[in-house]
């Protein structure tokens, strides 16, 4: 009976809740820090490769030039022959 009455006791102290109060703020803090470097390391990575898109897609874009040039140079070589014949 004195064991209900000691905890019944340790229940209502404030100090108890207090101490409770501040391991679960340290807890959360802990947890966010963790979180928060998990998302910088996530956010590296995307970046990195957005940054190999970008390099991809101005080598297409390259390509393309290069394309577009050889077509304009066809266009002329056929436009000229035609009118010769």
């Amino acid at each position: 009976m004195e064991t209900v009455t000691v905890a019944e006791q340790i229940a209502n102290s404030q100090v108890v809740w207090s101490i409770l109060c501040i391991l679960l703020a340290g807890y959360v803090l802990w947890h966010s820090n963790k979180r928060e470097t998990r998302l910088l390391d996530n956010l590296s990575e995307l970046t990195k490769a957005q940054q190999e898109q970008a390099k991809a897609m101005q080598k297409i874009s390259e390509n393309l030039d290069t394309l577009e040039g050889r077509m304009d140079r066809m266009e002329k070589y056929t436009y000229k022959n035609q009118k010769e014949c």
